[in-house]
Formats: C-alpha cells, structure tokens, sequence
C-alpha cells in the first residue's frame, strides 16, 4: 500500500468539514416493520436494520448505534461468535435462549426482557420453539468501530477485520 499525499486545511475548514447535522426524532411503527420482515430473507444474524433521520450514516438510528431487528426461525440458532462491538437485545416476542461468555452460561429469554452482551464477549442465541419466531431488537454501536476501522468479528476461531474494501479484509 503507498502512502498519499495529505491535505493542509485551515482549522475552520477542518471544523466545517467535521461537522455533524443535528439529529432529528424517528419514528419506526411496529406493523412496517413486522410487515418488512414478512417479506425479508432471515438469517440468524438479522433481519433489518432501521435507518433514518438526519444522521450522518445510512444504517444508523443514532450517530454511531445502530438498531437491528434479528428474526430466529423456529428452532434456529446462532453459530458461537464475539466480536469488537456491543449489543444490547431486547426480547420483542417469542422466547430462546441466550448463552455468553467463555463457559457458555444460558439464560432464557422471554418477550419484554433485556440482555446486554459486552464487546469480546462470546455469545449464541437459539430459538427454543418449534412453531413460533423469536424476534429481537438488537441495539449495537458496530457503527462507531466500522467508522474508527475498528470492526473485528471471530467466528470459528478466525478473526476477520472487516472493511468497506474487501480487498482490504484479513482472516487470522
């Protein structure tokens, strides 16, 4: 990789140019997004991702968090994984099981509850029925490390550091 030339830019400039538009309130209603997800592909990862207002990223409910909607099919689960970002889940309906950590420790997770999984944490979800989805809001600052090139994900024991680039990807 060669390195380029930088720029020389006058402080005010520089502000002007770092300059963040000022959020707006956003209203998502429950029957779109129920209906979108109806008509989405699942994966065990999510199913949406909510988006809109005046923030400074597509993707983003708020700078740098992001708000996903995860649809687990019946008797679905998540392959074990950590990465460099949080989450914090909230149980919209159905229930599963939510196992973290290096040991592995489950929780069961019902509709109304809260779990917040820290950054490197490791962490699987799994849909416990056999009829009904278990979907989830999952509320993530991946944001804020995809914009500091700071986003990482181990899956398998491979960690990947993901960039806009895909050349630019590694696996360890």
């Amino acid at each position: 990789m060669q390195p380029i030339e930088g720029d020389i830019l006058p402080f005010s400039e520089y502000l002007e140019l770092t300059a963040k538009p000022i959020a707006e309130p956003v209203v998502w209603r429950w029957q779109a997004i129920e209906s979108e997800t109806r008509l989405r592909a699942h994966n065990p990862q999510g199913t949406l991702a909510l988006s809109g207002g005046n923030v400074d990223e597509h993707g983003t409910v708020a700078p740098d968090i992001s708000l996903v909607i995860q649809v687990l099919k019946p008797s679905e689960m998540t392959e074990r994984h950590r990465h460099s970002f949080w989450h914090l889940y909230i149980a919209r309906s159905g229930s599963g099981e939510l196992a973290f950590g290096e040991d592995g420790v489950t929780e069961r997770i019902e509709s109304g509850d809260t779990v917040f999984v820290p950054a490197w944490c490791y962490h699987t979800i799994a849909n416990c029925s056999d009829s009904e989805p278990f979907v989830l809001y999952r509320l993530q600052n991946l944001p804020q490390n995809a914009s500091g090139g700071n986003l990482m994900r181990e899956i398998g024991g491979k960690l990947q550091i993901i960039y806009a680039n895909p050349g630019l990807a590694t696996h360890r």
